[in-house]
């Protein structure tokens, strides 16, 4: 199984969510491993904030082989006024 890394934009939006769900999606069908890279991620609205959230149901699932790296303290802050706590995400900082 190949690995696939997707690096985030500044921002995940409604603009964009559905270009990058469609891509991991693929990916996901496929079996790849996936890492997710959140480094320049710093703005969320409810839609990207979704997707996250799903991602990170999926990890827990073990049903996907999910890394996530680089979560920013100002999409942590975001994410948590949403009530959604990526805890793989944001292990480092």
């Amino acid at each position: 199984m190949p690995d696939y890394t997707e690096t985030f934009d500044t921002e995940l939006t409604i603009r964009s969510v559905q270009d990058v769900y469609t891509k991991l999606h693929e990916h996901l069908a496929q079996g790849d491993a996936l890492t997710l890279d959140a480094g320049k991620l710093i703005q969320v609205d409810t839609a990207g904030a979704q997707l996250l959230h799903l991602l990170s149901k999926l990890d827990e699932s073990d049903s996907h082989r999910l890394t996530w790296q680089n979560g920013t303290v100002e999409l942590q802050a975001q994410l948590q006024s949403l009530g959604i706590e990526i805890p793989a995400l944001f292990s480092d900082i």
